[in-house]
């Protein structure tokens, strides 16, 4: 088992607000605040397939008690883990990402990058914001 940093190039994650998420029991939708070095504002990511999906209370100072030596404020993924293998035919990918107060573990198949807002509004905001544009386009199909 090894943790590593994706092979995605997705805006650093700030320090400051945490993340909105909303899981549909097949997609997961994170929003997070990027950090200023990265350009700011809110990132809006979309994983699909999704096996499994927690978020666990788990402040920076508490990462040394995770299951997996995970980096703060990182995407953080691991490789050839329980979890992975496990479910190997499917192609899975596991990664954990570590924010101010909690930890989001996501084992899915594809990962996306939908939408960043620069409006500095907040995560929770700009995460409602998508997801009525999606369900909006999909009425429209």
């Amino acid at each position: 088992m090894q943790v590593t940093s994706p092979q995605e190039a997705f805006p650093e994650l700030g320090t400051v607000a945490n993340p909105a998420v909303h899981f549909n029991a097949n997609d997961a939708f994170i929003c997070y605040e990027a950090s200023a070095r990265s350009g700011g504002g809110n990132v809006v990511l979309k994983f699909g397939d999704v096996i499994d999906f927690r978020i666990t209370p788990m402040n920076v100072e508490s990462l040394k008690a995770c299951r997996y030596p995970v980096n703060p404020w990182t995407f953080n993924e691991v490789v050839g883990g329980e979890e992975t293998t496990q479910w190997k035919a499917l192609n899975q990918r596991l990664w954990l990402i570590s924010f101010n107060d909690l930890l989001v573990e996501v084992l899915f198949e594809t990962v996306s990058f939908i939408s960043r807002d620069t409006d500095g509004d907040s995560p929770h905001r700009t995460l409602i914001g998508v997801l009525q544009c999606s369900q909006d386009d999909s009425l429209k199909s």
